[in-house]
């Protein structure tokens, strides 16, 4: 019995299984819970699509997509500064299915996994200290931050869920521990950043998949990480273009401690966006997400097409820093 587990454990992870994947935190495009020096506290409206066009499977090969499968995320964030080194965050979604496979239900629809966060902040660019009653301007200091979060399964799992139409979250308890670097090399003008983020998931103990009971076992996501490289060109005081490379690797799946064979997963993508600031308090930043389906660029995870946008609300910090 325990075996049938096993393997039909594995198809689903590393099949269809795996497409309705979620929102993770830090590193990406949607880490937009961040605020500046000059800010105490934001809000904000997420929106992302994500058009599956495939998956590629444990040998690397990339399988197109037939049918319609998409997911929709709506995500309500909001983050508050607590002095000049502590900000945290907490990230709300709520996820809407889709698919066109022939006999199962074809949509479903549901809270996500909540995403708390924070970061320490180490270093600023461009702070300013004294020097013999001088007040001067540290111009060679990166930013650099460290990181931190974790992600409570609030959101369907396969564990709770009659279809895998109905997945919304991952099930499992996750912490996040990371860095976050950015240099300006054009005051003004252009910057580069970088991310990386390790990702820890807890084991779960199961007694029933997809709502059939089963003789309880343990099973736990493999070890991951995130990574990104951004950069940003100003055009304006008011407006901005990024392009960046993020993706991940995710170590294999284990079922009772048990490594399973071929559950690696890996994946990356080209994300491009424009930041408009109206006011000083307003940003609304239009995004689109490409990941490239050709053989050997991803394993055991799905490729999409993601548009989106994000709209956020700033409460200026009054605070003499």
């Amino acid at each position: 019995m325990k075996k049938l587990i096993y393997l039909f454990i594995l198809a689903s992870l590393l099949n269809a299984g795996s497409v309705f994947s979620q929102i993770c935190c830090g590193g990406g495009v949607y880490d937009i819970a961040v605020l500046s020096l000059n800010k105490k506290a934001l809000f904000s409206y997420g929106y992302k699509w994500d058009n599956f066009s495939g998956v590629w499977d444990d040998k690397s090969d990339w399988l197109e997509t037939k049918q319609t499968n998409w997911q929709m995320t709506n995500s309500f964030a909001a983050a508050y500064r607590f002095n000049k080194y502590l900000q945290a965050g907490v990230q709300i979604p709520f996820v809407l299915n889709r698919n066109e496979l022939p006999g199962l239900p074809q949509s479903g629809s549901a809270f996500g996994d909540v995403v708390v966060s924070g970061r320490y902040e180490i270093f600023h660019e461009y702070s300013l200290y004294m020097e013999n009653k001088k007040t001067k301007m540290d111009e060679t200091t990166p930013y650099f931050a460290v990181t931190f979060g974790m992600t409570l399964p609030t959101g369907k799992s396969d564990e709770n869920s009659d279809y895998e139409i109905d997945v919304t979250g991952k099930g499992f308890y996750t912490s996040m521990l990371g860095v976050s670097f950015i240099k300006t090399i054009l005051k003004n003008k252009f910057q580069i950043g970088a991310d990386l983020s390790w990702l820890h998931s807890f084991s779960k103990t199961y007694d029933k998949y997809y709502n059939v009971v089963t003789p309880p076992y343990k099973r736990q996501l493999g070890e991951r990480l995130n990574y990104a490289l951004t950069m940003n060109y100003l055009l304006s005081s008011k407006s901005s273009v990024s392009l960046a490379f993020a993706g991940f690797t995710q170590g294999s799946h284990k079922i009772d401690g048990n490594s399973i064979n071929g559950s690696n997963e890996n994946a990356f993508g080209l994300t491009g966006s424009f930041t408009y600031y109206p006011k000083d308090f307003i940003r609304v930043s239009p995004l689109i997400k490409y990941s490239f389906p050709y053989n050997g660029l991803g394993t055991n995870a799905p490729g999409s097409f993601m548009a989106g946008i994000n709209l956020v609300y700033y409460i200026e910090n009054l605070d003499d820093y």
